[in-house]
C-alpha cells in the first residue's frame, strides 16, 4: 500500500476543522441551541460538517495537487521531440563546416609550394637617412626562376619585370613579406650570406633609358633580431654607407600557388593561385 503525502494547506485545514468539532460534540444540547442563537448564522457551518466530508475534502486537494504536478506524457513527448529536432540541425551544420574546413586544409596542403632565385650583377647595397636598408641593381637576370618544394618537381620561368610588378601581390597572404639569403661575391671571392626579409620589392625608371634596360630592381631589406645576430648587414657593409658588389644572388621564400606570368616546365597539371 502507498502513503500519499498531504500537501501543508490541506493539513492546516483539517487541524483548524477537527480543533473546532470536538468542542461542538461536548456541548449539551442546550449550550449548542444558546450558541446558535448568540452566534452568527454565517459561522455555524463548523458544527454541522461532518468528519467524513473533512477526509474526502483532503483526499481530493491532494490528488488534485498530485495530478499538477505530473507532466502530461504527450506534451512530454512533443518536447523530446522537437529538442531531438534541433539537435540533429546543429550537429549537421556543425558537421558540415568542420568538412569544409577539412576541404579547405587538404586544398592547401595539396597545392605546391614554391621557392625563388634571382641573380644580378654590379649589385648596390646602401644605407639611406632613415637608416633603412635597400638592394638594388640594373642588371638582374631577365628571367627569375621557380622550383617547387618537396614533394613536388615542378620548375617555371618568369620575367622580372612581371616578379617585381606583382611582388606585393604575391605575398598577399597574411603571411608576411618573405625571407631571402643574399650570396655576395666581390672580387671574384665569395664574402658571405646574410638572410633579411624582403620588405618591399621596386622598380626604379632610370634616367635616359628606355624599357626592360633602363630599369633597376631594388627591394627594402629589414632584417630580424634573430637574423641580425648571424649576420647584420651593417656588418657585411663594413661600416660604409654603401658599397657596389660584383655579383649577388637572391634565394628567396616559399609561397603557395603560381603567380600569371609564369612558364612552365613540366608537364604536371600546375593549380592556379
Amino acid at each position: 500500500m502507498k502513503l500519499k503525502l498531504v500537501p501543508p494547506f490541506a493539513l492546516l485545514l483539517a487541524a483548524v476543522l477537527f480543533s473546532a468539532i470536538p468542542c461542538a460534540c461536548a456541548l449539551s444540547e442546550a449550550e449548542v441551541i444558546s450558541s446558535r442563537k448568540k452566534t452568527n448564522p454565517s459561522s455555524s457551518h463548523l458544527l454541522k460538517i461532518r468528519h467524513e466530508t473533512v477526509v474526502n475534502t483532503m483526499h481530493v486537494i491532494s490528488e488534485n495537487r498530485g495530478r499538477r504536478l505530473r507532466p502530461d506524457a504527450d506534451a512530454a513527448v512533443g518536447v523530446s521531440t522537437k529538442s531531438a529536432k534541433t539537435t540533429s540541425k546543429s550537429a549537421k551544420a556543425s558537421s558540415s563546416s568542420c568538412q569544409a574546413k577539412l576541404d579547405t586544409c587538404q586544398a592547401v596542403a595539396a597545392a605546391p609550394k614554391w621557392l625563388f632565385v634571382q641573380i644580378a650583377d654590379m649589385c648596390t647595397l646602401y644605407r639611406n637617412e632613415d637608416g633603412e636598408y635597400h638592394i638594388e641593381s640594373s642588371k638582374f637576370h631577365k628571367k627569375t626562376e621557380w622550383f617547387t618544394d618537396r614533394p613536388f618537381h615542378l620548375e617555371a620561368t618568369q620575367p622580372t619585370s612581371e616578379w617585381f610588378k606583382n611582388f606585393e601581390e604575391l605575398f598577399d597572404d597574411e603571411d608576411g613579406m618573405p625571407n631571402a639569403a643574399l650570396t655576395i661575391v666581390h672580387d671574384d671571392t665569395s664574402k658571405d650570406v646574410v638572410v633579411s626579409v624582403f620588405a618591399e620589392g621596386y622598380i626604379k625608371d632610370k634616367e635616359g633609358g628606355g624599357g626592360d634596360e633602363g630599369l633597376t630592381y631594388g627591394y627594402k631589406l629589414d632584417q630580424s633580431t634573430s637574423q641580425e645576430s648571424v649576420m647584420s648587414l651593417e656588418a657585411l657593409m663594413d661600416g660604409e654607407d654603401s658599397v657596389t658588389l660584383d655579383h649577388c644572388s637572391m634565394f628567396i621564400d616559399v609561397v603557395g600557388g603560381v603567380s600569371k606570368g609564369a612558364v612552365w616546365h613540366s608537364s604536371d597539371q600546375i593549380p592556379d593561385r
